[in-house]
């Protein structure tokens, strides 16, 4: 699978069927905390239709090396690396969660470097509960996989979620109990009105992570904004519904 050298650091990412082809546009797709680039399997092998898909691991998650950030703006600065490193054009960048996160930071720093954003289960804020912290920290095992669990909404197969809990553990304990320090740091809630790039905001009715409410904060703010809500998804909308996730990233991709 390919990779490329950031400042001395390996990253990992997975494309499309069709990899990275020139004169095309580019998605790429960022996973949230204790996620991979496998959090995007559906939309890599969906989307794969006239654009690229490149789906990143951020330092420290899936194959790509090392320990991970101390700060939703550190993992901004490494994607900016990442997509210079590949020279791409046309960039637009879909984040889950706390990727919703990086890629705002990344549009309020480099805002020429990106054409579009993409938002599923994400906000301007991002806290977390002071017992999550503390849950995650005396016991790791346990509470992540409760975290889990509730990230799925009430028609999520037993299949899947027991796929995501394999993810998880593959993940390392520590940068993922960091990845929720780092979102409970975020705030942008004053500074998102300065993003004038079109942005689709997709958000599961039943996500109680990141509730609706979060979503429609950034469609009331962000100036060129749209919402759609999906129907009895949780906060893993792109796994839960993927047909449903695609099919509003395509009407969006038209648009631009």
């Amino acid at each position: 699978m390919p990779t490329v050298e950031v400042e001395g650091r390996t990253i990992h990412y997975v494309t499309g069927v069709n990899g990275i082809a020139p004169g095309r546009r580019n998605i790429i797709f960022v996973h949230g905390a204790g996620g991979n680039a496998f959090s995007w399997q559906n939309q890599r092998r969906a989307l794969d239709r006239g654009v690229n898909i490149i789906c990143v691991d951020l330092p420290g998650h899936g194959q790509s090396p090392g320990p991970g950030c101390a700060s939703i703006a550190e993992y901004s600065y490494w994607l900016n690396l990442f997509v210079h490193s590949l020279s791409l054009r046309g960039v637009i960048a879909a984040g889950h969660s706390m990727g919703g996160g990086v890629i705002i930071e990344a549009a309020l720093e480099d805002a020429e470097m990106l054409e579009a954003l993409i938002f599923i289960g994400s906000g301007a804020r991002l806290r977390v509960s002071s017992e999550i912290l503390e849950s995650l920290e005396s016991d790791f095992k346990t509470a992540a996989e409760q975290l889990l669990r509730k990230c799925y909404g009430p028609e999520s197969s037993k299949r899947l979620i027991e796929w995501g809990l394999e993810h998880l553990f593959g993940e390392i304990p520590e940068v993922v109990m960091a990845d929720f320090r780092v979102c409970n740091d975020f705030d942008r809630m004053d500074d998102i009105a300065q993003i004038k790039k079109p942005a689709l905001v997709l958000c599961g009715s039943e996500d109680i992570m990141t509730p609706p409410k979060y979503s429609q904060y950034l469609v009331e703010k962000l100036p060129r904004a749209t919402l759609r809500i999906v129907e009895k998804a949780g906060h893993m909308a792109m796994l839960e519904k993927p047909f449903e996730v695609n099919a509003s990233i395509i009407k969006f991709l038209a648009t631009l």
